[in-house]
């Protein structure tokens, strides 16, 4: 069984040394193999910088920045917020962007250049735009409506009643919203009750009724609706400001409150800072819409220019449709849907041109960049009325999120909150070198180790991401305590964690994978339209059914097909480079004509489309006219494609197929998947995602289960040699075992619970001299020497049968290898003072902290040190030998010291490392230092009535807001067990 055991984990931390030193390049475009050792500041990650209630010191801000660059981040975005704060704890601070903020705002900004650090800085106080300088005027708006029956013939002369408007909307002293203006007076037959049959019979009274509301007109004979609508200001307020900050949110569809407030901003920073782009202060950031619709009071987001701007950009007035949008029904649906289609495009093109492109602008005048949330999360959490392809990247930043156990899911199961591949398929159509993601949102405070977070890491880098910002890390001066003051979701990472001084591996491994998968371009195989349509929204990744598992894809738009897709060799292809082998409409009878113009130009090239004919438009305009041309120029396209019997048609160079599988096209191209593969673990489910650039490819392949698995991995590139580039370490590994298949090439890895590796190919192939390995060796555990010998590491003795290629079985003896030391108990534990345990403990076995029966062990969060010694053998001693030391079970981060040497920090399994160059014959001294969660030190204060409290927090609830932390379960903590010393055994053999 250890002979198994270790071999599951041998694979996975053997590393051979590296035959050059990786030097840090001195530019700011390193090489792949600098830029993988020592990731530049691109790829390193940012952290929401919360300011709870708009407190700060300054002393602390410059520690926090001085440990950040330490840890290895990149940058900070401020993000100035009110605490939920149930008992009062967090003092007020100074109003956001009043002149003590903005001089301590200028006080880290100034502290980052010196550091070489990123600043960022939000818009507002909490979410969504705005602050105390936003008046009526330039304020969220909506729309509200009032009716009343008229029975003509006679001349009506009143002042209609004023809609009802929400409660909080500022008020005259008359009363009346403070900003209102009439939108539109329309009168409806009321022959059909709420139904209208013939919209040419509204009358539209708008120039007919005063500013008052008094309407002059001579009804007609008949029974009318007179419908009054009202634009105003909603009164409608930032989320969670800090308590001196508060003010209205701006109209996020008019590109003159979206000025004022940016210029606001900027102004006051530059009277602080002087020309910003010569500071570190890079971006501004917007996060997510998330803006009351009033549907339920009876309005609907609105701004004064709508009714005009719809005209210009839809052909039409909207006026005699808008009832549609308050209760009132169209006897002709598919004219209901055409309007509504219009009017929710016309609010997506308002805000997309109004906030995100006006306030890019300003931002780049400035020399500011501008980064936001603009994709979501949509219904049924937010009123987000955006298409947000075109809105993320109407951009120079887009951003996503995604949650730690926390999910939001649609109508059809769909995590909205999970918003990855929406940001990477934006970044991917628009050119854009950055899919950054507001990461490891959580109300799981102070649960959760690096290791709990990797997961999730891992998942969001197959989908696209590669640059993280951690939600969130909050600034405490020291008043704060330990673990401090906190916005009320946030994974907390700060100077106050308990394994914040452990944390630069963890650091590091993200930097490592972000750098190689911002390297060249994405490599997909399809390409899916996701329709016209507003709002719209890109799922999470998926196995479509139709394509299965080892393709990727991109999802685009209206936008990006027209103004940046072409074909080349029969591949579609965006300007950077970006190419893919199909384009695939949606399940929909619509289609936007200029779109379907549009792929038949990409038909003729050479282009494969594949989808359902369609049968009209879309909007209302012209649209009989328009739904011929559809008609005309797909029955051209398609022919008699029909999807059952017929399933595809030539046009130019290029083919429209229907009712046939993507899987099946692709095939019939040649094209198999680009990452395949088969395991004898059942449990075995990897992910993947692949970067190309013009001599490389770079695939990351993740172990989503938590099970060691092994697997024979296929990836589709021909002619190239793979190597292993570990980003835990920063370690490349030239491996000696692979196979050139009908799929490409293929080689075995072993990978531990939730492990992950990049496998790169660079360099040409020689000949492959190696037929096959024996099971028990994966290629892992290969590598080639320089002078083209191959070299295997394994912990296992015995007879190995080699099979070099045109030669006879060679077989390899391998003498017995030294049974692993058990370094058992007692162990002495130091704990530091001041945190309620005891200064030593003798352990006899390892346990987990909370099964000790002394209660300053069982409730001890914060670092403590493990001691022992035991002996090594001189027989273990060899030229090639490899002495590993595995730690068993680790909660949650250990640091290994061997002999007064420092050897490394672990945080994730197996928690294994080589110790050779400091053990020694004979006595050995051991010290693992252990970090956890401040979770159990919290339990225990809010379980004590009457003892000292080490903790000091806003925070009440640990888990969702629903555990008090008197009710929180313990976390297991310490060093676990059981701790080993393996040996292992590199062997030489001469293939020649």
């Amino acid at each position: 069984m250890r002979h198994q055991f270790w071999l599951l984990f041998l694979s996975a931390i053997f590393t051979f040394p590296l035959s050059t030193s990786l030097i840090a390049a001195a530019d700011s475009h390193p090489t792949l193999e600098d830029g993988f050792s020592n990731p530049p500041a691109i790829a390193r990650p940012h952290a929401y910088w919360v300011w709870v209630n708009g407190n700060s010191d300054p002393a602390q801000l410059t520690r926090d920045l001085e440990e950040m660059k330490d840890k290895g981040l990149a940058g900070l975005e401020i993000f100035d917020i009110g605490a939920k704060d149930p008992l009062g704890v967090v003092p007020e601070g100074p109003a956001f962007f009043g002149p003590e903020s903005l001089k301590a705002i200028a006080h880290a900004v100034r502290e980052a250049s010196r550091l070489d650090l990123e600043i960022g800085l939000i818009t507002s106080s909490s979410w969504n735009a705005g602050g105390p300088w936003i008046t009526p005027e330039a304020a969220a708006k909506g729309v509200f409506s009032s009716q009343i029956k008229v029975k003509g013939p006679q001349h009506f002369s009143q002042t209609l009643p004023f809609p009802p408007v929400p409660q909080k909307s500022p008020k005259d002293p008359d009363g009346l919203p403070a900003y209102h203006s009439t939108v539109a007076v329309l009168a409806i037959p009321d022959a059909s009750g709420s139904q209208i049959t013939d919209f040419n019979s509204i009358v539209d009274l708008t120039d007919r009724c005063d500013p008052s509301g008094r309407l002059q007109w001579d009804a007609p004979e008949g029974d009318w609706i007179v419908l009054r609508l009202v634009c105003a200001c909603t009164g409608e307020k930032l989320v969670l400001p800090s308590p001196k900050s508060d003010g209205l949110i701006i109209d996020h569809f008019d590109p003159g409150a979206t000025a004022l407030h940016f210029n606001t901003m900027i102004e006051r920073l530059q009277n602080e800072l002087g020309d910003l782009s010569r500071t570190a202060l890079k971006y501004l950031y917007l996060p997510s819409y998330e803006v009351t619709s009033y549907e339920k009071e009876k309005g609907l987001v609105w701004t004064p220019r709508l009714r005009e701007e719809f005209h210009k950009k839809r052909g039409y007035d909207p006026a005699p449709y808008l009832p549609l949008l308050f209760g009132f029904t169209a006897a002709d649906r598919e004219m209901y849907d055409r309007f509504l289609f219009d009017f929710q495009l016309t609010l997506s093109d308002l805000i997309i041109e109004g906030h995100y492109r006006k306030a890019r602008q300003i931002c780049n005048d400035h020399g500011l960049l501008l980064c936001s949330e603009a994709g979501g999360p949509g219904q049924p959490l937010h009123n987000c009325p955006f298409e947000a392809l075109r809105a993320l990247g109407s951009l120079d930043v887009p951003r996503g999120e995604f949650w730690y156990d926390h999910q939001r899911l649609d109508e059809n199961g769909v995590d909205i909150l999970w918003l990855v591949k929406e940001i990477a398929c934006a970044s991917h159509i628009y050119g854009k070198t950055i899919v950054d993601g507001e990461a490891f949102t959580s109300w799981h405070h102070w649960q959760n180790g690096p290791f709990v977070l990797k997961p999730l890491a891992d998942r969001a880098l197959c989908g696209g991401l590669n640059r993280f910002t951690f939600h969130t890390g909050a600034h405490n001066p020291p008043a704060a305590g330990m673990p401090g003051w906190a916005y009320h979701a946030g994974t907390h990472i700060n100077v106050n964690r308990v394994w914040w001084p452990k944390i630069k591996p963890f650091i590091d491994y993200l930097s490592r994978c972000c750098f190689l998968l911002q390297q060249g371009t994405f490599a997909g195989d399809v390409c899916y339209y996701y329709g016209d349509q507003a709002p719209n929204f890109v799922k999470p990744k998926h196995v479509d059914p139709s394509l299965g598992f080892g393709f990727d894809y991109d999802v685009i738009n209206t936008e990006a097909t027209l103004t940046r897709l072409d074909v080349q060799n029969e591949r579609l292809v965006l300007p950077d480079g970006t190419s893919y082998e199909l384009y695939v409409l949606p399940e929909r009878d619509d289609i936007n004509l200029s779109l379907l113009q549009k792929l038949e130009a990409l038909a003729r090239k050479g282009a494969t489309i594949v989808g359902p004919k369609p049968a009209r438009s879309n909007g209302l305009h012209n649209a009989r006219q328009r739904d011929a041309e559809v008609r005309r120029l797909a029955d051209r396209l398609w022919e008699k494609c029909d999807g059952k019997t017929v399933f595809e048609n030539r046009c130019g160079q290029g083919r429209f197929i229907w009712g046939r599988t993507l899987r099946d096209i692709l095939q019939e191209k040649g094209i198999g998947p680009d990452f395949s593969f088969t395991s004898p673990n059942e449990s075995c489910d990897l992910d993947f995602i692949h970067r190309k650039t013009q001599q490389d490819d770079i695939y990351f392949v993740s172990n989503k289960t938590m099970d060691w698995i092994e697997a024979h991995c296929t990836f589709r590139i021909t002619g190239k040699a793979p190597e292993l580039w570990k980003p835990d370490t920063g370690e490349i590994q030239k491996i000696a075992l692979f196979e050139t298949t009908e799929g490409g090439t293929t080689l075995s890895l072993r990978l531990p619970p939730a492990g992950s590796i990049f496998v790169v190919f660079r360099q040409q192939a020689g000949e492959n001299r190696y037929a096959s390995l024996p099971s028990e060796i994966t290629s892992d555990q290969t590598r080639i020497l320089d002078d083209g010998r191959l070299e295997i590491q394994t912990g296992r003795s015995g007879e190995i049968t080699f099979n070099p290629k045109n030669r006879s079985p060679q077989k390899i003896s391998i003498p017995p290898i030294p049974d692993p030391i058990l370094i058992g108990g007692p162990w002495e534990v130091r704990f530091p003072e001041g945190w309620g345990a005891p200064p030593v403990v003798q352990f006899p076995n390892l346990i987990s902290w909370i099964q000790s029966s002394e209660d300053g062990v069982k409730y001890f969060s914060g670092i403590a040190s493990y001691h022992n010694h035991f002996e090594i053998p001189l027989d273990y001693f060899a030229a090639d030998h490899r002495l590993y030391l595995d730690l068993g079970a680790v909660r949650d981060i250990a640091d290994v010291s061997l002999n007064g040497q420092g050897i490394g920090i672990l945080w994730k399994p197996p928690f294994c490392i080589d110790v050779t160059s400091a053990a020694q014959p004979g006595v050995n001294r051991l010290i693992v230092e252990i970090a956890n969660q401040w979770s159990n030190r919290m339990v225990g204060d809010a379980l004590s009535s009457s003892g000292p409290k080490y903790t000091s927090s806003n925070i009440t609830y640990s888990i969702m807001w629903q555990r008090p932390w008197k009710e929180t379960p313990l976390q297991d903590s310490g060093l676990l067990g059981p701790v080993r010393l393996h040996v292992s055994k590199n062997i030489v053999i001469n293939t020649e």
